[in-house]
C-alpha cells in the first residue's frame, strides 16, 4: 500500500467539520514535503475548486519535483450528459486536454468517470478509452460510490484503476467478492475516505444535529482505539491501509502538521485483533453512516 494525496481542501472547503483550504505558499510547502518523504501520487478533478490550478502552477515552479508527479484526475460529472453519444468521445478529449492544461502536463497517470453512473453505458467507457488512445492518460477508471457500480466496472477490460469509499465502518466491497475480482483482473484499487470525510476524528459531543445519528458508531470506534492505545488517526488510516487488496490510500490535509501525522504512521498497521474488532462492531453499519450522500443538511 501507499499514500496518494488528495487535494479537493486545496481548491475548496471540504468536510464535515467544515475545514477551510490552506493558503497556495501553504500547499507547495506541504507538496514539497510530501514528495521528499516518496508521495508522488496526487488525486485531484476540475470540480475541486481551483486544486488542478494549483497542481499546475506547483509544478512550473518547481520543475525538478514535478517529473516526479504522478496525477489522477476525472471527467466532469455531467460532461455527457444530455449530449450526442456520437459526441462522447470528442467531450472526454475536450475535457483532458483542458485538465492537462490546467495541471501544466503532458500526460496524467489515470483519468476517471467520476459520474460512476457512466460505468452502466459501454458508449461511455469507449468513449473515455480515447484518452489513453491519445496519449493523454495511461489508464482509465472510475470513481464508484456503490458496491453495485464497483462490480460493474469489473466487467470492462478497459477499466484498470477504480477509487472506492473504503473505511472502517464501510465493509460492503468486503463482502461482495470485489477485491477478489479487482485482484485476478490486475485492477488497481485507490481508498478514499478513510476517515469518512473527518467524521471519524469529530468528538461524538461535536457532532452537529443532522449527524446525530453518527453518534453511537463513534463513541464506540473512539472506545476500541483507547483498549488498544491507539490514536483515531492510526486506527482509521491502518485499518485501510493493511488491506491487501489496496494499492494506495487516498487521504486529504489542510495543513503540514496533519501530512506530518500521515507521513508518521505511513506503512504502519494495527494489530490483527483490533482489526477483527473493528470489522465485528461494524459489519452491519447503516447505509446512512456510510453514504455522505445521505447525510442530511
Amino acid at each position: 500500500m501507499k499514500l496518494c494525496l488528495g487535494t479537493v481542501q486545496f481548491g475548496m472547503d471540504y468536510g464535515v467539520q467544515g475545514g477551510l483550504r490552506p493558503l497556495e505558499e501553504a500547499v507547495s510547502k506541504m507538496l514539497s514535503l510530501a514528495l521528499d518523504k516518496g508521495i508522488d501520487h496526487f488525486d485531484t478533478a476540475p470540480v475541486y475548486g481551483n486544486a488542478e490550478e494549483i497542481l499546475g502552477d506547483y509544478r512550473k515552479n518547481n520543475p525538478d519535483n514535478a517529473g516526479k508527479m504522478q496525477i489522477v484526475s476525472k471527467l466532469s460529472s455531467e460532461a455527457f450528459t444530455g449530449k450526442e453519444k456520437s459526441l462522447w468521445a470528442d467531450i472526454a478529449v475536450k475535457h483532458a486536454e483542458a485538465g492537462l492544461r490546467r495541471l501544466r502536463i503532458s500526460e496524467l497517470e489515470a483519468f476517471l468517470f467520476h459520474n460512476a453512473e457512466y460505468i452502466f453505458d459501454e458508449n461511455a467507457v469507449q468513449a473515455l478509452c480515447t484518452v489513453c488512445q491519445r496519449h493523454m492518460a495511461k489508464k482509465i477508471g472510475v470513481s464508484i460510490y456503490s458496491p453495485q457500480e464497483a462490480m460493474k466496472a469489473l466487467d470492462y477490460e478497459e477499466i484498470k484503476v477504480i477509487q472506492i469509499p473504503y473505511n472502517a465502518f464501510d465493509q460492503r466491497l468486503d463482502k461482495c467478492g470485489f477485491f477478489e475480482k479487482a485482484e485476478r483482473k490486475g485492477v488497481e484499487v485507490y481508498a478514499r475516505s478513510s476517515l469518512l470525510q473527518g467524521l471519524m476524528m469529530m468528538e461524538p459531543e461535536r457532532l452537529p444535529n443532522r449527524m446525530q445519528f453518527a453518534k453511537k458508531y463513534l463513541e464506540i470506534f473512539k472506545a476500541v482505539c483507547r483498549e488498544y492505545q491507539i490514536s483515531p488517526l492510526k486506527a482509521a488510516v491502518g485499518y485501510v491501509a493493511r488491506h491487501p487488496g489496496i494499492d494506495y490510500v487516498v487521504f486529504g490535509v489542510d495543513n503540514e502538521m496533519q501530512l506530518s501525522e500521515y507521513l508518521s504512521i505511513q506503512g504502519e498497521g494495527i494489530p490483527e485483533d483490533m482489526v477483527n474488532v473493528l470489522q465485528k462492531e461494524f459489519e452491519n453499519a447503516e447505509e446512512r453512516l456510510v453514504n455522505p450522500a445521505l447525510w442530511e443538511e
